[in-house]
């Protein structure tokens, strides 16, 4: 009985301490990462401001195909939300809140299942020697107590994801053709004018 009773303290004070430890483990995470890719912005920006476009790179939609996906709103405009419900990826939505044509896009992150909570998400555009660089970053909270153990892998997780999702992103982008000159005008009264 003295050794049950010993055990039982002992296995408080690991739950107590424990706790503890959890409790000032850091309550919010912002995990980023980066990729130059050689394209202008606005050839960048057109795949990834709007959510139509999101299957031929985005890291999540790939882990899980068979997701059901709606897309509703105007792309690159506040409103602009994608939804998603699958096995693998559970249920959430994206929509953006702002955005800044050839800059940025602002969105927010909800997540229904398997568990609740908010996230956001920037994808941003810098013009870097006739490169785009994107920076892609997410930010969220960690809540006490499962959250907080999330957070100690969450940067190699995420983070994984992301870096897999930018690879994606340029080598599609640069795959991409590039847009045919302009063809030289034939027209008699365009000649004209420039006679």
């Amino acid at each position: 009985m003295k050794i049950l009773k010993n055990l039982l303290i002992a296995l408080v004070a690991i739950v107590a301490v424990g706790g503890i430890v959890l409790y000032f483990l850091p309550n919010h995470y912002t995990v980023s990462n980066s990729i130059e890719i050689n394209k202008p912005a606005d050839v960048v920006y057109a795949q990834i401001y709007d959510y139509n476009k999101w299957g031929t790179w985005d890291p999540w939609m790939e882990a899980d195909p068979a997701a059901k996906i709606t897309v509703e709103g105007t792309p690159g405009t506040p409103g602009h939300k994608m939804s998603w419900d699958g096995q693998k990826s559970g249920m959430g939505s994206i929509t953006v809140i702002s955005s800044g044509v050839n800059q940025f896009v602002y969105s927010q992150l909800d997540f229904i299942k398997p568990f609740k909570s908010t996230a956001k998400d920037m994808m941003k555009l810098e013009a870097v020697d006739g490169k785009t660089k994107v920076t892609w970053t997410n930010t969220g909270g960690l809540a006490f107590p499962f959250g907080r153990l999330f957070g100690l892998s969450v940067d190699k997780m995420l983070g994984t994801d992301q870096r897999k999702g930018l690879d994606k992103l340029k080598a599609y982008t640069e795959a991409l053709p590039a847009p045919a000159p302009p063809m030289a005008s034939t027209d008699s009264t365009a000649a004209a004018k420039t006679m």
